[in-house]
């Protein structure tokens, strides 16, 4: 049975109940340790006078803290879904998934990072010849190709949105099989979950304009809906219910 974003959504809402000091102090105390973690390339980068070899330097520093912190991310997504299965979460559980075979999510990360690279590179490309060039349409050319990569992004992101989940739920389960069964279980729903992304919106805008503050709030709530959104694409919540599927 599928669910309509609102449910989802209202579900979420209860399950964060009580739990929200917790699912706030996740998500600072991961952005407080990937930022002090950046610090000091960026400190390096910009004392240098931003020169070329030290941007090398911030870029390759930028790629392997989001792979780390990929882990992390990982670490919060099961203490989401313990809310959502009413089980027991602590702090914790953020650093837990480092003891589960991490590489298995930084090889997910690293995969999902080069798909987008291989769509964006042909319009950065064009665009990074027209520009030292002074080729206005190679840029216009470049531009175009650029902005068309988004759509295959998009799709990409939507089909392989389970995998990480999959990983968490499933510790004996490789990369490739989570990219197989994320693919299965999107058919039918990547339209779905691009409508409760775009829902979402105009809260996120509300947070920015908030200086952030509104983020707390609103990443948990964001962060719960896609963990219900994935344990209903994988039939738990219909379980849960009783309901039986259709062969």
């Amino acid at each position: 049975m599928k669910r309509t974003s609102a449910e989802l959504k209202r579900l979420s809402r209860e399950q964060l109940n009580g739990h929200w000091g917790l699912a706030i102090g996740v998500n600072l105390l991961m952005q407080i340790i990937v930022s002090a973690a950046l610090m000091p390339f960026y400190i390096l980068f910009v004392f240098s006078r931003r020169g070329i070899v030290q941007f090398n330097i911030y870029m390759l520093a930028v790629v392997i803290i989001a792979a780390v912190s990929v882990v992390m991310q990982c670490g919060a997504s099961r203490i989401y879904l313990c809310f959502a299965r009413k089980q027991e979460a602590s702090i914790g559980m953020l650093f837990g998934e480092f003891t589960k075979r991490p590489d298995r999510y930084i090889i997910g990360y690293l995969l999902l990072f080069g798909l987008e690279i291989l769509c964006m590179l042909p319009g950065a490309v064009c665009m990074a010849v027209g520009i030292t060039s002074g080729l206005l349409l190679a840029s216009a050319i470049g531009l175009f190709l650029y902005l068309g990569a988004m759509a295959p992004m998009i799709m990409i992101a939507c089909r392989l949105a389970l995998v990480f989940y999959l990983l968490v739920d499933h510790s004996d389960m490789g990369v490739m099989e989570a990219v197989r069964e994320s693919s299965e279980r999107m058919q039918g729903n990547k339209g779905r979950l691009f409508y409760i992304y775009l829902s979402y919106i105009g809260w996120s805008l509300l947070g920015i304009l908030s200086c952030g503050l509104g983020m707390l709030w609103i990443r948990p709530y964001m962060t719960q809906t896609f963990v219900n959104f994935y344990r209903e694409a994988i039939g738990e919540m219909d379980r849960e219910d009783g309901v039986t599927s259709p062969n």
